[in-house]
């Protein structure tokens, strides 16, 4: 019965494989984390699927699925499919929004991507504060901030194009979970690379449904590069049915083996009550060390300074297969 089996799994994979180029890797990681009180062990491994194509007439398609597997108890999958040409690339799925396919996130600090502890009131309170930049829309399929909710109206639809020094994105929902309808996402973004710097400039919009809020974001941005280290910074606002300022500023720096980065974000709620101190600024520290192989030992620290938020930190080991 197993020859059968892998007679017959041999020639599904050799059928695909005439056709067009399917690869698989993953990623796993162990360690420690500190969750401001106690020690606790964390792991986690991946699988990932990656498959490529190319028409008669030069188009190039292709996808990518992610399965996930913390515990036994909770596993997750993502996935996209992309068509591309001169025209640019065109992704559908499990896709980041806009402004973040050009500008990215800071510096990830951490082995599992620490999050500070927030226990803040408030807009801010519900906020995850990790390195990532607190875009709008759209990463990895859901509307990010919208009543302080995420919600997944995946799948998103995602064009980037890199034109000479310009580079452009643009990125949408449906509004649709299913069959319900869920908040509505917009988002355009644009950037002009000269030398080794980077400027951009982004725009995201949310249309809420029910009671979340409707809300827009204006992002501007900037990258450089001094030899082995990176520097990124970012400012940005929200407008319509909220008044938020946010602004942050990251950079690493490779020593040979070592990588060492951190991060400082500061958030303001303009629209807090009077006499209310609705802000935040988070930060984080990190390092790495390349083992070789694929195995990297990494951690870091994180914290805020909210009245009764505790640091974070772990220690672990990243592999990538």
């Amino acid at each position: 019965m197993k020859k059968v089996l892998f007679a017959t799994t041999a020639l599904v994979f050799s059928a695909g494989i005439a056709a067009a180029e399917v690869s698989v890797g993953g990623d796993g990681r162990m360690g420690v984390v500190y969750n401001g009180s106690d020690w606790n062990f964390s792991s986690r491994v991946r699988v990932s699927f990656t498959m490529s194509g190319t028409t008669d007439g030069g188009l190039e398609f292709g996808g990518s699925m992610r399965a996930d597997q913390a515990t036994a108890a909770t596993a997750g999958t993502a996935a996209s499919v992309y068509i591309s040409g001169a025209f640019g690339k065109l992704s559908m799925g499990d896709v980041v929004g806009a402004s973040e396919a050009l500008f990215g996130d800071f510096y990830e600090v951490g082995y599992q991507d620490l999050s500070s502890n927030n226990t803040g009131t408030g807009t801010v309170g519900t906020l995850g504060l990790s390195n990532d930049i607190l875009y709008l829309t759209g990463d990895n399929g859901g509307v990010v901030g919208s009543n302080a909710t995420t919600q997944n109206s995946g799948p998103n639809l995602l064009y980037t194009g890199t034109f000479g020094a310009f580079s452009v994105a643009a990125s949408m929902s449906d509004g649709k979970a299913g069959t319900s309808s869920v908040d509505q996402e917009y988002a355009l973004a644009g950037a002009y690379t000269f030398g080794n710097y980077t400027v951009g400039l982004g725009y995201e919009a949310v249309d809420g449904q029910g009671t979340n809020m409707d809300m827009d974001m204006v992002t501007l941005a900037g990258v450089a590069q001094f030899g082995n280290t990176s520097v990124k910074a970012a400012v940005a606002h929200r407008g319509k049915d909220v008044d938020m300022d946010w602004y942050g500023i990251g950079a690493s720096s490779v020593f040979g083996a070592t990588t060492v980065g951190g991060y400082v974000q500061h958030i303001e709620d303009n629209n807090a009550a009077a006499g209310t101190d609705d802000s935040v600024t988070w930060y984080g520290l990190g390092a790495e060390y390349d083992l070789g192989g694929g195995a990297t030992i990494k951690g870091g620290v994180a914290d805020n300074d909210i009245s009764g938020s505790d640091m974070v930190a772990d220690l672990g080991i990243k592999f990538s297969f």
